[in-house]
């Protein structure tokens, strides 16, 4: 019997799942001690020095901004807390705007959305999809099982482009954002969204995901058959359950399974 064999609906997470972000394409930043690529010299030298902000504060601002969003979501570990709401991404860059008293007498929320849409942008240009990622969506729809995104991302519009840039918009049938449910995974919410054009239930669907607690517990305790891609050497943590029904180094192994 095949993998597909039973399932109604596959989902499928989108970063490191269907594609991946190419980081030498972003410029670098000195991050508590370390080079990493970011947008943030873009967003510094087109948005921010011109208002007088240096980029030293800028790096502070925002990291606090995400520790502040992160400490959020990492205040609950029940997959149907409330507290796994979305903050959307101009929420985000709105409190990174009240931390800098140069902003001061700016429209924050008009600013937010310039900040929001010059980032999302830039990742958009860097994306690329994972190897296999168009073959195994074929593959999937060729068996006669709608393919389905579910996305923990904060800004669905970003989303959309993402997948029209990679070419991988047609092999999907149905694309769920986090931004425009409300909530992320592991929620119920948003994998019940996934499901909802096609009147599935969990345990007819399957889910595919790098990312253990959000995709395969997430979609895992409701009922959905998962993949876990684990490109490490690390296996699955002991303390995760339920494991998922299937482990694969990367996305293109499936076309083995499928």
């Amino acid at each position: 019997m095949g993998f597909l064999d039973g399932v109604e609906v596959a989902c499928f997470d989108l970063f490191d799942t269907l594609i991946r972000i190419d980081t030498e394409l972003l410029p670098s930043v000195e991050w508590e001690g370390s080079s990493v690529r970011s947008t943030i010299p873009v967003l510094h030298e087109r948005i921010f020095a011109p208002r007088g902000v240096e980029l030293d504060d800028l790096v502070l601002a925002i990291r606090s901004m995400w520790q502040e969003v992160r400490a959020e979501l990492r205040a609950t570990d029940r997959p149907d807390d409330e507290r796994w709401r979305e903050v959307p991404a101009i929420e985000k860059y709105r409190r990174l705007l009240q931390r800098l008293e140069a902003i001061d007498g700016e429209n924050v929320d008009e600013l937010a959305e310039v900040v929001a849409d010059t980032h999302h942008q830039m990742l958009v240009s860097a994306a690329l999809p994972v190897d296999g990622a168009e073959e195994v969506l074929a593959r999937v729809r060729e068996r006669g099982v709608p393919t389905v995104l579910v996305s923990n991302w904060d800004h669905a519009r970003a989303g959309t482009a993402m997948l029209a840039q990679t070419r991988l918009a047609p092999l999907l049938d149905h694309v769920v954002i986090s931004e425009a449910v409300g909530f992320r995974k592991p929620h119920p919410k948003i994998f019940e969204e996934g499901l909802a054009p096609f009147s599935a239930a969990p345990e007819v669907a399957l889910h595919v995901g790098d990312q253990p607690k959000a995709d395969v517990c997430g979609a895992g305790r409701l009922g959905f058959k998962t993949v876990w891609i684990n490109p490490g050497p690390n296996g699955w943590p002991e303390e995760l359950t339920p494991t998922p029904s299937l482990t694969v180094a990367c996305l293109a192994d499936l076309l083995r399974e499928f």
